[in-house]
């Protein structure tokens, strides 16, 4: 087989690009490891304030009220009128006796919402740069982040979307409009509610975090009395969760950022084996996907005039060798000696 030089072409470069983000995605970092190391802490985090949640809401609603001999899960099922006790996955706590002062230097309580939901906010006063209406989705996108990759998805979607606007210096109303991410999102969020056969992650984090409370209106119209310590211990939990979001930012920053200098590179080289000497280098170490690879020797290939010579002869009966000759000729006079006899 004679192989030809092969030429880049659009495709080809584009190809090439896609399969070098997936080889840097695979390489050891710092700030590869210190996203991994980030979702650790953050779910010890989230296990630790669960905990320590427990403990407070049913201090303030006692379990005896809920599922006593006469307790108000008796009265609600007896009387359907009755909607007094439900369960949440989401806690409006409140520090008794403490005031913080505000970006005014007015006094104002000390409260916040503390959610145990997959895409539940984690604003607090050192993060507030993530309130976004996305920012709980961006936890669940980091949190979840390889399983989102193995069947198509985007998990980056919304840091590659802010890398571009920085950039480009778009308004909000452009972030908005972006069709690109808009389907992302769409996509994600149901593979998050247990689209492709999935289980419905949203479900599956109410389910597990969640407790028995008596008062079934807005979270501000029952505000659950805490002690700071514990109020730290659920803050804690929040700046966990927006660790993972500002490590896989920081991550993902990194890879684009390599594999915007690599596209610049490729549109330079006119050659497949410029992109192989690349990859074989000592500080890339790449290896260029079998597809690719199988893309490129399947239409790249000039066959040799032997072989295409010996792959027509092949076709049909194989020819005679002079012995087999011989033996058929010897054959056929025999049956006819045989035949004369006989008649």
């Amino acid at each position: 087989m004679e192989q030809k030089e092969i030429r880049l072409n659009a495709g080809k470069r584009k190809s090439l690009t896609n399969d070098y983000r997936r080889h840097e995605e695979n390489q050891p970092s710092q700030e590869k490891e210190d996203f991994f190391d980030s979702r650790e802490k953050a779910t010890e985090a989230i296990t630790s304030a669960f905990a320590t949640m427990k403990d407070v809401v049913e201090r303030r609603f006692e379990l005896a009220d809920i599922f006593g001999d006469r307790s108000l899960t008796h009265y609600q099922k007896k009387y359907n009128t009755v909607d007094a006790i439900g369960t949440d996955s989401c806690f409006f706590m409140k520090v008794l006796d403490k005031k913080i002062l505000d970006s005014h230097g007015d006094e104002e309580d000390k409260q916040n919402h503390f959610s145990f939901e997959l895409d539940g906010g984690f604003d607090s006063a050192n993060y507030r740069r993530y309130g976004s209406s996305n920012h709980g989705k961006n936890f669940a996108y980091s949190m979840y982040r390889e399983d989102m990759k193995k069947v198509g998805l985007n998990p980056d979607c919304n840091i590659e979307s802010d890398i571009t606007n920085a950039e480009n210096g778009n308004d909000s109303y452009s972030r908005r409009s972006n069709p690109y991410l808009a389907q992302c999102r769409n996509d994600n969020h149901a593979w998050l509610q247990g689209g492709q056969g999935g289980t419905n992650l949203y479900d599956e984090w109410k389910g597990k975090y969640q407790l028995h409370i008596i008062g079934t209106g807005g979270c501000r119209s029952r505000a659950i009395p805490c002690n700071d310590l514990e109020y730290a211990k659920f803050d804690m939990m929040h700046q966990a969760k927006a660790d993972v979001v500002l490590k896989h930012t920081k991550w993902i920053q990194t890879i684009v950022a390599k594999v915007k200098r690599f596209e610049q590179g490729i549109k330079q080289m006119t050659k497949f084996s410029q992109v192989e000497k690349f990859a074989k280098h000592s500080k890339v170490n790449w290896q260029i996907s079998p597809e690719i690879l199988a893309d490129k020797i399947g239409m790249d290939i000039v066959i040799s005039i032997d072989d295409l010579a010996d792959s027509i002869e092949s076709i049909g009966k194989p020819k005679e060798t002079k012995e087999e000759k011989i033996k058929a000729r010897l054959a056929y006079e025999q049956w006819q000696q045989s035949s004369r006899l006989a008649s």
